[in-house]
């Protein structure tokens, strides 16, 4: 009896450890290193844009990514096309055999398919003003104008939605300086605030991969612990507080990053 609870040990184990990712190996196989984000310069960084996606299960970085002021998703004859022109404004039309029909005004960032439903997430940063909204079309195959439904405290960026809960899909948006989640009733919870990117680095992609958001950015990659998982360490302390046990957010960069701020 003794010998199989050994042996189931460490069977447990090794699986344990074969589900692990090791974050610093794969950046290092990418060139990219650990930086020490009390060092961020107070400059914008336009080059060298890293795109981080999920390909076959597995975390994948390249360097190909296109910035569009776009945004559109087709259902059935219908398509809704967003734009985002920043300061000088954007909108949502809704498309019908060859008829654009305006639906609302606003800097569409993201069109979002749940249930039936159709979220619009829109919003803008500009000089030191940064906010947003989500609003809805409750019946994403009759086009109307949409219901807001929330106001956000910041401009957002980049939306993903986290499908690690089995009982909902969580919607996570990356702000010109945040992290924001909204579970199931859209109600908005920051996860970051004050991010290391805001008016430096404008980040281009987000994943989640295991118990981290993974996001891409010029010259590198943002780790920031996811707070839903079997073995999150996410934590809400202050940079400076619970170091044992609290994980902090992490940049890695390229060799020219580095170079060019030391």
């Amino acid at each position: 009896m003794r010998n199989i609870i050994i042996f189931l040990l460490i069977l447990t184990s090794q699986f344990a450890a074969a589900d692990e990712f090791d974050v610093a190996q794969f950046m290092s196989a990418h060139k990219l290193s650990l930086f020490d984000l009390a060092k961020m310069p107070n400059r914008q960084f336009f080059t060298n844009h890293r795109h981080v996606e999920i390909t076959s299960g597995s975390l994948s970085l390249t360097n190909e990514w296109q910035n569009t002021n776009q945004t559109s998703l087709k259902i059935g004859n219908v398509e809704y096309l967003g734009t985002n022109n920043g300061e000088w404004g954007g909108k949502l039309e809704a498309i019908i055999d060859g008829e654009r029909k305006e639906l609302m005004k606003g800097n569409i960032v993201h069109l979002l398919s749940m249930e039936g439903k159709l979220y619009i997430i829109e919003g803008l940063a500009h000089l030191s003003m940064a906010s947003g909204s989500i609003s809805v079309i409750e019946d994403i195959n009759s086009p109307s104008s949409p219901k807001l439904i929330t106001k956000l405290p910041d401009a957002p960026k980049l939306v993903y939605l986290d499908k690690t809960r089995s009982d909902y899909e969580r919607i996570i948006i990356v702000g010109s300086k945040s992290i924001i989640s909204l579970g199931p009733y859209m109600t908005p919870t920051v996860l970051y605030w004050d991010a290391f990117w805001h008016i430096n680095l404008n980040p281009t992609s987000i994943v989640r991969h295991k118990e981290s958001y993974f996001i891409g950015l010029p010259h590198g990659v943002a780790v920031v612990p996811a707070p839903w998982g079997e073995s999150s360490r996410y934590c809400r302390e202050f940079p400076n507080a619970a170091e044992n046990h609290c994980l902090k957010v992490q940049f890695y960069v390229d060799h020219e990053f580095n170079k060019r701020v030391n």
